[in-house]
């Protein structure tokens, strides 16, 4: 693997769910944004060579950034899905900058409180398959009897075998690529990266991330987030 490693960071969602008419990239964190809080800890890393930030095709946001015009950061207009707008990062990487038996991050724009170990930790890992962040699961796990709500508890299930995905994802650029045109070919919705290289046929290793990576969704992980932020500066 390269001694410095690119991050496709897509940013084109609007984050139905924060129940608010800015897109949650954008909602304040701190004394920033949840995107600049999360683009800081990558730019931060002395592995990071730069980031491909995929942005919505009317975003008006993105200007008043912090880290507008920055050299390591380079914006394209994503795609409908996040596959669409990792896909199109991968293929600048590719088409750009020749970069194709090179490995890739892959991070969400709403997980700010990404840390410094946690992207060492993925970095060292040698799976030739790539590999993922992810936290083993504590509570205790419920299979429901059906889809619709209100449902019943079908059957409980081992928590030792259930890991939750976070990202950085880091996988082969080419490899990558073949794998989300592959999921696309067959019309399966994929909602990250390992989810596409597994329909594939790849076992991408599962490493311990940090409980603070979580994802912002709802408005209450913003106050976590930064109640966070306020108690326990990031590294």
């Amino acid at each position: 693997m390269s001694a410095c490693i690119w991050v496709v960071v897509p940013a084109a969602g609007v984050g139905k769910r924060m129940q608010s008419n800015t897109p949650k990239q954008y909602l304040p964190l701190g004394a920033n944004t949840v995107l600049d809080c999360t683009l800081g800890q990558l730019l931060s890393h002395n592995k990071i060579a730069g980031v491909l930030l995929g942005l919505g095709s009317e975003d008006s946001y993105w200007p008043d950034s912090i880290w507008f015009g920055h050299e390591k950061i380079k914006t394209f207009v994503g795609g409908v899905e996040r596959a669409d707008t990792v896909r199109l990062g991968l293929d600048y990487l590719s088409n750009q900058l020749g970069l194709k038996n090179d490995f890739v991050l892959v991070h969400d724009a709403a997980r700010p409180l990404i840390a410094h170990q946690s992207i060492d930790d993925l970095l060292a890992n040698t799976n030739p398959c790539g590999g993922i962040l992810a936290i083993p699961a504590k509570d205790t796990i419920k299979q429901s009897l059906e889809t619709s709500k209100p449902s019943c508890v079908e059957k409980t299930i081992d928590r030792n075998l259930i890991w939750q995905a976070q990202t950085p994802q880091k996988f082969m650029i080419k490899t990558l690529i073949d794998a989300i045109d592959y999921a696309k070919s067959q019309g399966v919705e994929v909602t990250d990266e390992s989810s596409a290289m597994e329909l594939s046929g790849y076992q991408p290793a599962l490493i311990e991330g940090d409980t603070r990576n979580f994802k912002i969704t709802l408005p209450i992980d913003l106050v976590i987030a930064n109640a966070l932020l306020m108690h326990e500066p990031l590294q």
